[in-house]
């Protein structure tokens, strides 16, 4: 695949925008540098990566879909999306490379703020765990990453950018906002507004289908948070585990991207 120069140059386009770095630098060093800063007062550190997960965990996705929303549909009004598919690149290098391209400029410098908060929280709290926060960072960036494939998903799928925007805001909404909300309504529905407590095996694996839900349970797993969630309780069955929740969050990187380069590759372009 030739996907290189097409992430090369996206990357390098990026992040000579003055309005991504602003976006990028003052919300992840208000919210994630913060966390350190003025973080809880237990002094441990498994209190700041639980705030420091609460900040970015509405936050990522919204930087995600900025990021995203626009990588195919500003290159089709411009007009340069003609004269990229003229070199010696298929569309599916074109949207590889901007996945790449768009991934990096989210994670570079998310990494680099979660970096730089969990150093200052490490000095000033007790129980630091390098290993566990590292993985916390993969798994913030994965999380943003599949928000980035849903907004290039659907800047391939559709020709405007309120169309595009309405779209990718909407999935936010449903999949990080309502999601719980979303699968109790159903249960609720199917048993007739008469919903069993606990809710059923198939509902508790549901709830975890958010790539949301499964970022907070590869955090809350890994530093044992307190959570209402049906999907962190001890009776959750054996298939809802940290292995399980990274092939969600998996899924949600490879699908929608998937799915909308299969619009793409027959669009009139």
């Amino acid at each position: 695949m030739n996907w290189r120069p097409t992430a090369r140059k996206d990357f390098r386009d990026s992040i000579r925008s003055r309005t991504i770095w602003l976006l990028l630098v003052v919300l992840v060093g208000l919210f994630v540098l913060g966390s350190a800063v003025f973080g809880p007062d237990s002094g441990a550190f498994p209190a700041f990566v639980e705030t420091a997960f609460g900040n970015v965990y509405g936050l990522v996705p919204l930087i995600g879909i900025a990021l995203g929303y626009k990588a195919v549909l500003y290159e089709r009004e411009s007009g340069s999306l003609v004269l990229a598919l003229s070199l010696p690149q298929s569309r599916r290098d074109f949207v590889a490379g901007k996945l790449v391209g768009r991934s990096l400029v989210l994670g570079v410098p998310l990494v680099a703020g979660l970096a730089v908060a969990g150093a200052v929280a490490a000095a000033q709290y007790d129980s630091a765990a390098p290993l566990s926060y590292l993985a916390f960072v993969g798994a913030t960036v994965l999380y943003g990453v599949a928000f980035v494939s849903i907004a290039i998903a659907c800047s391939m799928s559709f020709e405007t950018d309120r169309q595009v925007l309405v779209r990718a805001i909407g999935l936010y909404v449903a999949l990080d906002r309502a999601w719980i909300w979303l699968v109790d309504t159903i249960v609720s529905v199917l048993f007739r507004f008469n919903a069993p407590s606990p809710i059923p095996d198939w509902a508790v694996v549901l709830q975890l289908a958010s790539p949301s839900e499964a970022y907070r349970h590869l955090v809350a797993v890994r530093f044992g948070f307190d959570s209402t969630q049906a999907h962190l309780a001890a009776a959750a069955p054996s298939v809802v585990n940290s292995w399980t929740a990274l092939v969600v969050l998996a899924g949600w990187i490879l699908g929608p991207v998937a799915i909308g380069y299969l619009r793409f590759m027959d669009a009139d372009l």
